[in-house]
């Protein structure tokens, strides 16, 4: 009930030739703790603060949820990144919670969006992966906000059809896309529809470039909200549209951490925009949701598949490397077949022995995060997916081979091919957790993978340094002999 009128409260609201201003932030951070010992290392170069999750914490995160800038935007809040507020910064996390549920009693849809778990290129990763990484992340979602997600936010936005297909056949009903990711002329103050191979549609609405630009990379564009509200919102208005009385909404869409972290003291420029500058203006706050409810996507478009707003190569940011980063980055082709190579290993491993105790091996992954955060119990679990009185050996080495999973899951966080050399610690974490991985197989099978795993990254080399992956996963931190096997 509160629902429908909520909802009906936003419709009587709608005003015919309306412009609307979505802003939304894409807030994350990678899972940069030791895989074996769970501590987030001491990070020297963001100084003060004992590491960045704590100095964006203190720049972005904390002023913008006691602003109340989370209640306004449209927003993603990456499940690793969640987590960890709610350890260390839970009244930040409960500030960030409760302002979908805000937006959720006013109008009658929320204002935060899924993320795919790992931060994991789509595109990139196979069908058995794409549904893992899309459901883990609607589980956190639901179980953090209490509610479905209907929007979906992908890493870089890497697209292809298989991933909306799976997104629409568990409920996603929008994202949000680079306006060059479409294939067909569009204007990018309405959403359009995407028919899928399925025969599912999926809503996209898309960001306004130049505004989104701008704002990103621009500090004197965000300097001042009334000037911004008075002089560069209006440019993108389309005045065929105002004038024909049709609504439309202006979508800008950043990294989050753009509003304080990136850029000092944008928090503020945030708030004045919201409370002030974009309404005194003309410009209604909107979110992508609510403008979805009110004016339903009427025209279809084909998109570019695979794609990102990140990279100008389809995906090959992410896969052989292109020029979007400097330097050679020829490192990243053979650092993905590496875990590629792990990750084939290790799913004939885990189907052949968690298959013992499981008769629905992939499925019990898919619950797995579910019960890793205790969400769900072992007795519920193993009811739902266990075969017929497994022994408690057998549970044990099952659970350590679905833990195996789960790291496999981080090692192809985007991060560690997004930037332009080996020898960073994006790429070496990525290799940690492939480590972790190996370990977990070792000590529930016996099984050695690390060798082939090592031999494979003697061939992704470092341009700057020389160094191969196979150096960096040989500098990794010591652990207990019996965790892993001899390294020859």
């Amino acid at each position: 009930m509160i629902e429908q009128i909520a909802a009906e409260e936003s419709m009587s609201q709608t005003h015919p030739g309306s412009v609307y201003l979505c802003l939304h932030g894409h807030f994350y951070q990678p899972p940069r703790e030791d895989p074996f010992t769970h501590i987030l290392p001491i990070e020297s170069d963001a100084a003060p603060f004992k590491n960045f999750n704590e100095k964006i914490t203190a720049e972005c995160y904390r002023p913008n949820a006691e602003a109340g800038n989370f209640a306004a935007i449209s927003f993603d809040l990456g499940p690793t990144l969640a987590a960890w507020l709610e350890q260390t910064h839970p009244d930040v996390y409960r500030l960030i919670l409760d302002s979908d549920r805000q937006h959720y009693q006013r109008y009658g849809v929320g204002n935060a969006m899924a993320q795919a778990y790992n931060h994991t290129i789509l595109p990139l990763a196979n069908a058995r992966d794409k549904r893992t990484q899309i459901l883990w992340g609607l589980q956190d979602f639901a179980h953090r906000f209490g509610r479905p997600a209907h929007g979906m936010w992908l890493a870089e936005t890497a697209i292809d059809l298989e991933s909306l297909d799976i997104m629409a056949d568990q409920g996603i009903t929008y994202t949000i896309l680079a306006p060059w990711q479409v294939a067909t002329p569009i204007d990018p103050t309405e959403p359009y529809l995407v028919r899928l191979p399925s025969g599912r549609t999926m809503t996209v609405f898309f960001y306004n470039a130049p505004l989104s630009g701008g704002v990103s990379f621009d500090g004197n564009l965000t300097s001042n909200a009334d000037v911004f509200a008075s002089t560069h919102l209006p440019a993108q208005v389309v005045q065929e549209k105002q004038r024909a009385g049709e609504a439309q909404m202006l979508l800008i869409a950043t990294d989050g951490e753009l509003y304080g972290h990136h850029k000092p003291w944008r928090d503020k420029f945030l708030s004045y925009l919201i409370q002030h500058g974009a309404p005194e203006h003309g410009f209604e706050i909107c979110t992508p949701e609510r403008f979805m409810l009110m004016h339903p996507a009427q025209k279809e478009v084909q998109l570019k598949v695979p794609s990102a707003w990140s990279c100008g190569h389809g995906v090959a940011r992410w896969s052989t490397g292109c020029s979007c980063t400097e330097g050679d980055s020829r490192w990243k082709e053979p650092l993905r077949e590496a875990l590629n190579r792990l990750e084939e290993r290790a799913d004939r491993v885990f189907e052949l022995r968690a298959g013992e105790a499981l008769h629905d091996p992939w499925g019990a992954r898919d619950a797995y995060l579910s019960l890793r955060n205790g969400w769900i119990s072992e007795e519920h679990f193993w009811k739902q997916y266990g075969r017929q009185q497994p022994s408690a050996e057998d549970m044990h080495h099952t659970r350590l081979l679905l833990e195996a999973q789960y790291y496999i899951q981080c090692s192809f966080t985007s991060c560690g091919f997004f930037f332009e050399d080996l020898d960073r610690i994006e790429p070496r974490n990525c290799i940690a957790f492939a480590r972790r991985a190996i370990s977990l197989i070792w000590e529930a099978t016996g099984i050695d993978l690390q060798q082939e795993f090592v031999s494979d990254l003697r061939q992704t080399k470092s341009w700057r340094s020389g160094v191969t992956g196979a150096y960096l996963y040989r500098q990794l931190p010591v652990v207990s002999a019996w965790k892993l096997p001899a390294l020859q």
